[in-house]
């Protein structure tokens, strides 16, 4: 059993979990509730993003299968309100204190931002586990996991991505082509100097020759 102190909250004791079927790591808060954590697998792969890999996940409850209503298996109640949902945050926003989360609670089966005090709360909470949770020896074996776990979804979902990548650069190649072919003559037209006129051409356009000519 571990005990976190909290803010300025009562110390909390929790049971440690991890799941290395899906790369989660559980922690189960006395008169509390669960929290889970892993990586979030829909940020892992955005190439404009270079904090990708980075990228947390908390579920309010057990389990990563996320639903608004009903609440996950054992979500934490904090000040009896029942947490929902789950929420993505960068390792840098943890470690450099910048955690905002924002719960949700259920209202007539719809969500609803928990109140501040709940909030508040959360992100203590939250900042405390996940700060334990990445510092422990067994996580980058639990990351691997993840990995494991996510890698046919992934498969599935980077290689349509890839596919069209690959058509996209296609087609660049070919406008890349294009505008060379008009830049490299456009470069010669210039080179060659204006065009004289022809001894046989007719005289060029007057004002006086062009308005009698209405």
């Amino acid at each position: 059993m571990l005990t976190f102190t909290v803010g300025s909250g009562p110390a909390l004791e929790a049971a440690e979990f991890a799941d290395f079927t899906t790369g989660c790591a559980h922690y189960r808060l006395t008169r509390v509730g669960t929290f889970t954590f892993d990586w979030d697998p829909t940020f892992q792969h955005d190439p404009e993003d270079p904090h990708a890999q980075d990228h947390l996940r908390v579920t309010y409850g057990t389990g990563t299968d996320f639903r608004w209503h009903p609440p996950m298996p054992d979500a934490p109640v904090l000040f009896g309100i029942t947490l929902a949902g789950q929420e993505t945050f960068s390792s840098t926003a943890l470690t450099d204190n910048r955690l905002h989360l924002r719960p949700h609670r259920m209202i007539h089966t719809a969500p609803a931002y928990a109140p501040v005090g709940a909030r508040r709360r959360t992100n203590e909470i939250v900042h405390a586990l996940a700060t334990h949770w990445l510092a422990q020896p067994w996580t980058p074996d639990l990351r691997r996991a993840h990995d494991h776990h996510h890698a046919p979804q992934t498969l599935a979902t980077i290689s349509t991505c890839l596919a069209d990548t690959e058509q996209r650069f296609k087609a660049l190649e070919r406008a890349q082509a294009f505008y060379r072919d008009v830049v490299d003559r456009a470069n010669t037209t210039l080179k060659t100097g204006p065009v004289p006129t022809p001894p046989s051409a007719p005289p060029a356009p007057t004002p006086d020759a062009t308005q009698s000519g209405r």
